[in-house]
C-alpha cells in the first residue's frame, strides 16, 4: 500500500476527530497581559491578611510579599527575578515604591518588571552596585565576578 493510499483512508478519520474532539486543536494563544507602573508599598501578604482575621501558615508566610497599593488595592507578589529583591533585603520593604509590572488577568497576582523607590520626592532606580568591577545586579548577592558584596544604590531618574 502506497502512503497515499494509506492517506486517503486515514483523512476522513484525521477529520472527524477534529469535528468530534476540538481540543485537539492548538489551544488560544493566552491573552497579552499589559504593563503598567503600581504605586505602594511592598509588604508581607501575613500582615495584610491578619487585618481580615486571616492567618498564612507559618511556613507560607516568608514566601508571599504584596504591593499595598496606594488606591487601596492588595497585589500579591509573583516571586521571580523581578520581585526577588524584596525577598532577599528588607530595607526595600515598607518604604514607597513605583513597581512596573503585569496583572494577569482574572488574579491579583503581580509580575514585578522593574523596580523604582520614591526618596524625598523623586524618582530612583533601585538596584545593587558591585563598585570593584562596576557592574549592576537586581538581586542582593554577592558580585558574579569578583565575589565583592554588592551595595544597595538608589540613584535618582532623570527625566
Amino acid at each position: 500500500m502506497s502512503f497515499f493510499s494509506l492517506f486517503r483512508l486515514l483523512l476522513p478519520t484525521l477529520i472527524l476527530s477534529l469535528v468530534c474532539f476540538p481540543s485537539l486543536l492548538p489551544a488560544d494563544a493566552p491573552p497579552e497581559v499589559k504593563s503598567q507602573d503600581y504605586t505602594g508599598k511592598v509588604v508581607p501578604l501575613a500582615g495584610l491578611l491578619e487585618k481580615f482575621g486571616a492567618q498564612l501558615d507559618p511556613e507560607a508566610a516568608p514566601q508571599w510579599l504584596a504591593l499595598a497599593a496606594t488606591d487601596g488595592k492588595v497585589y500579591p507578589l509573583i516571586r521571580d527575578d523581578g520581585a526577588r529583591m524584596f525577598f532577599q533585603d528588607e530595607r526595600l520593604l515598607n518604604r514607597p515604591m513605583v513597581l512596573t509590572g503585569r496583572l494577569y488577568p482574572e488574579t491579583h497576582l503581580l509580575q514585578v518588571l522593574s523596580v523604582h523607590s520614591i526618596v524625598k520626592g523623586r524618582l530612583c532606580e533601585v538596584y545593587y552596585w558591585c563598585s570593584v568591577c562596576s557592574i549592576k545586579g537586581y538581586e542582593k548577592k554577592p558580585c558574579p565576578c569578583c565575589g565583592a558584596p554588592m551595595e544597595l544604590r538608589e540613584d535618582p531618574v532623570q527625566k
